[in-house]
């Protein structure tokens, strides 16, 4: 089904270890994707080819186009509905990043959007002022279609921000800046080669554009700066070092702008910056990845550095001053917006998300497991304050995305963070031996039947299961006061029982433990690994997805390093 695209993994591996070298490298206009608006907006994915050197197509797939896709712009408020059309060959689905949209409306793994069919997610627009971005999100595949081009900005505009004196004509004074890199053979074609510590190329390509020069005019412009590599970390700063002016990270606005000389994004991580060019007419400027100050095990630092980019600092792309335009932004605002900080003392419960190995030993999972369609591993109470701990036990770091929520970093090991990250997150990059404390309240979309993921977003790793699920519950209506665990003892039970095409698995931890819970049959075979991790002391719950599994009896296994209870669960029919 999907052995078109593998053609790339070993016909060209043995040729393409240096990469391209062009003969000469030139400069290249630095392409702007076009816009869609709405309220309907029509998306076809395709295989196509892409011209990244003079004279060579170079075979790709996008979004009504050969390389990446147009920038959706949505308005708050607004009721818009998204055609996806899927001529690619082969199935897909297109996740919207950072969008606060209900589980259908998602795009994750389960909207799996089949060869030759429309998928229309249809939904009101919830986001503040951001800048967010679309992606293909279809289990193991994830990564290879995203490398083939297959990713586009989303730009959200509200009333607050339009309030604001700052850039926003798009392509005159504020720009779309989508960070990536590939590998290309001797052919000029794209070299596919997964490396399990995170996919990194050898050729930035910006916009879909090598060695690109930005046409700005010498007045405040706006970046609008995504980092869409698979794995690639990114130092971003001036040629020069002055100071950049972020004005808003993954979830909207900043307080206020942030002065910084490097711009430290992970992949999936955003951030908005604005620079004053006033000064500059007539010169050109560069934008630099300071690779060599990455030390800390990032991919595409020094550590294990595997292609002439990593470790070194090199040019992302020239910026050419031209002159001011009409009606110019001369001054950067000294305030931006208001930020009310979720309080701790509201969370209801904190939930260990650890980056660890999975129960096969691989270097791929959260809470000692890795994805399984069929567990919801966490269920969320609507309208709860939850402070989410990922820690991270790999020696690898990793960047930690949720669905659907926005979240505040309330520290990293127990310092607060720095001021660009004060802001609304929904990625937050997480280095080895660290602990990030997360703080989010569970507001909208309750669907015991919906599932959202987080996961780490190298798309080597989320490929290979370091990911989860998660579903909000209206408790009201969701469960019964006598079908809910009791604090205060290691219980467990189920509703309903006897189940059908899923179960919820209700229990109570009397203490902070190690906990593994597993599903077995009555022959003593282990069927389902459903946890394997630390519990803080309290009430939890988690779903079964019984799939294709026989109808009979089952047993529920918790097993902490003081106890093991077991409870009967009688499966009435699978799906």
């Amino acid at each position: 089904m999907y052995k078109k695209r593998l053609f790339l993994f070993s016909a060209v591996f043995s040729v393409c270890s240096f990469g391209w070298s062009p003969a000469a490298a030139q400069t290249n206009p630095l392409a702007i994707p076009p816009t869609l608006e709405g309220p309907t907006y029509d998306l076809v994915m395709r295989d196509t080819s892409h011209v990244f050197f003079d004279g060579i197509q170079t075979a790709t797939a996008g979004f009504n186009g050969s390389f990446l896709g147009p920038t959706l712009i949505w308005n708050k408020g607004d009721d818009i509905q998204i055609n996806v059309t899927n001529n690619l060959g082969e199935p897909t689905t297109v996740h919207w990043h950072g969008a606060h949209v209900s589980a259908e409306n998602d795009g994750g793994p389960h909207s799996v959007i089949p060869d030759g069919t429309t998928w229309s997610p249809a939904f009101e627009v919830m986001n503040r002022a951001s800048t967010i971005w679309y992606h293909p999100h279809l289990h193991m595949f994830t990564n290879m279609h995203v490398y083939q081009g297959l990713a586009g900005m989303i730009i959200v505009r509200d009333d607050e921000e339009a309030a604001l004196d700052l850039p926003r004509e798009y392509g005159v004074d504020d720009f779309p800046i989508v960070l990536q890199d590939r590998k290309f053979d001797v052919d000029g074609q794209l070299v596919f080669q997964p490396m399990g510590k995170g996919l990194v190329g050898d050729t930035y390509v910006i916009n879909g554009t090598i060695d690109p020069i930005l046409d700005a005019p010498g007045q405040v412009v706006r970046l609008r700066i995504v980092n869409g590599s698979s794995g690639r970390v990114y130092n971003v700063g001036m040629g020069d070092n002055r100071a950049m002016q972020q004005i808003a990270s993954d979830g909207g606005l900043l307080e206020a702008p942030v002065a910084l000389t490097r711009i430290r994004l992970s992949p999936g991580e955003r951030a908005e910056v604005l620079l004053d060019l006033a000064s500059d007419i007539g010169d050109t400027l560069r934008v630099v990845n300071y690779a060599s100050e990455l030390t800390n095990g990032e991919r595409g630092g020094t550590f294990a550095a595997s292609t002439p980019l990593d470790g070194v600092d090199s040019t992302l792309f020239f910026v050419g001053v031209s002159d001011a335009l009409p009606g110019a932004v001369t001054s950067i605002p000294s305030n931006l917006t208001t930020i009310t900080p979720l309080l701790e003392a509201d969370a209801v419960k904190t939930r260990p998300m650890i980056f660890n190995n999975n129960e096969l030993g691989q270097p791929f999972g959260i809470n000692g497991i890795g994805l399984d369609l069929e567990v919801v591993n966490e269920v969320v109470n609507l309208n709860d304050t939850e402070i989410w701990e990922v820690g991270n036990e790999t020696g690898d770091p990793h960047p930690f995305h949720i669905h659907m929520v926005t979240f505040q970093i309330l520290d990293r090991d127990g310092v607060a963070p720095p001021e660009n990250e004060r802001g609304w997150k929904d990625v937050v990059f997480v280095y080895p031996s660290e602990v990030v404390r997360l703080i989010t309240k569970f507001e909208t979309f309750a669907d015991p039947t919906g599932e959202f993921m987080y996961h780490c977003h190298i798309l080597d790793h989320e490929d290979r299961g370091m990911m989860g699920q998660f579903v909000v519950v209206d408790n009201s209506t969701d469960a019964t006061e006598d079908t809910r665990p009791r604090t205060g003892e290691l219980l467990v039970r189920n509703y309903p029982n006897p189940f059908t095409d899923r179960t919820t698995i209700a229990y109570s931890m009397p203490s902070r433990s190690e906990l593994k819970i597993e599903v077995f049959d009555v022959l003593g075979q282990r069927v389902k690994m459903v946890f394997d991790g630390v519990r803080e002391q309290g009430d939890y719950e988690t779903i079964w997805k019984t799939g294709d599994a026989a109808a009979g009896v089952y047993f529920v296994r918790l097993t902490t390093p003081s106890q093991v209870v077991s409870h009967r669960v009688v499966l009435a029919g699978g799906e």
